[in-house]
């Protein structure tokens, strides 16, 4: 069990900001180059700020900016835009729930699950790089496509940031390890973060009691404390299924013999087939390194 006041330890905070920066998302961080620039003037005066605050329960979240940001499919993805301090203090608590989370999670990493792998305190970087743990995916990939997994079943879990409810968050946190403290802390400043404005009350804010800010990585870890109950089903043994959860286009979780008919029906991810297809082609050095989109949808079934 964790206690709040690892949450505002220096430690803490320094990586929480050194995480922060080291972001690989440089859509979302270019919304803050001034700010983060002129918060290094100072950090570590600004660190010991924010340290006494929380420490003091003194500490208030701004309320979030939010842009729209148009996706492929035409619709508008939201984007919540929080201060440099609420980013340290989301993160602050996000490294937390990334420790207790990884030990329960780690035997599904890179195995069943490829994204938002937590690469540990010494790690530059919050997340594993995605290139490699992509590449263990397109392997097993392969792998099931060469012992007979033909077919592929995709799902999208439409809205799902938006969607997650602050009390059902709440109950799987505490049974991730997540001190009662340090939980409230969090969803208070969750209430505000993902708030909106009625412009026919005269600009009073609402607060929905659920979904998490799109934008900052972090997220990603705290949405992994929703999605582990997935791959907990995943992890049942079958031979007619195999689970594999990657957050980009094109992933698949599951298929059955209904679902799409056939001899085998499996889950494999879509758009990667067996390097000795006569229709494979080496995707070019740039499309490799190319960042993955933050989705999870793809073709209902892939009979290639």
């Amino acid at each position: 069990m964790t206690r709040f006041s690892q949450v505002y330890e220096i430690g803490n905070l320094q990586r929480a900001y050194r995480w922060v920066l080291s972001s690989s998302d440089t859509r979302y961080k270019n919304y803050f180059r001034q700010e983060y620039a002129a918060y290094a003037l100072a950090s570590a005066k600004n660190l010991k700020i924010l340290h006494r605050q929380m420490k003091n329960g003194r500490f208030m979240p701004s309320h979030a900016s939010k842009i729209y940001v148009p996706k492929p499919s035409g619709i508008l993805r939201p984007l919540s835009l929080l201060t440099v301090n609420d980013q340290i203090a989301y993160q602050a608590c996000l490294n937390l729930v990334a420790e207790e989370l990884h030990k329960q999670t780690q035997k599904r990493q890179q195995v069943t699950v490829f994204y938002h792998l937590y690469a540990g305190k010494s790690s530059p970087f919050f997340y594993l790089q995605w290139q490699r743990s992509y590449a263990v995916y397109a392997n097993a990939f392969r792998d099931n496509f060469v012992n007979g997994f033909k077919y592929v079943a995709t799902f999208d879990l439409t809205a799902f940031y938006d969607t997650i409810d602050h009390h059902v968050l709440k109950v799987f946190l505490q049974q991730t390890g997540i001190d009662p403290d340090t939980t409230e802390f969090l969803l208070k400043n969750l209430k505000h973060w993902t708030e909106a404005t009625w412009s026919g009350g005269g600009g009073q804010p609402i607060y929905h009691e659920h979904g998490i800010p799109q934008g900052p990585a972090g997220s990603g870890m705290l949405s992994e404390v929703v999605l582990q109950h997935l791959d907990i089903v995943g992890d049942r043994k079958s031979k007619d299924v195999r689970y594999l959860r990657q957050e980009r286009e094109g992933a698949s979780p599951q298929a059955d013999r209904t679902g799409c008919g056939g001899k085998r029906n499996r889950l494999v991810p879509t758009g990667v087939q067996d390097r000795h297809s006569r229709n494979h082609r080496p995707r070019r050095r740039n499309q490799e390194r190319q960042r993955p989109p933050r989705t999870s949808g793809g073709s209902v079934c892939d009979t290639r």
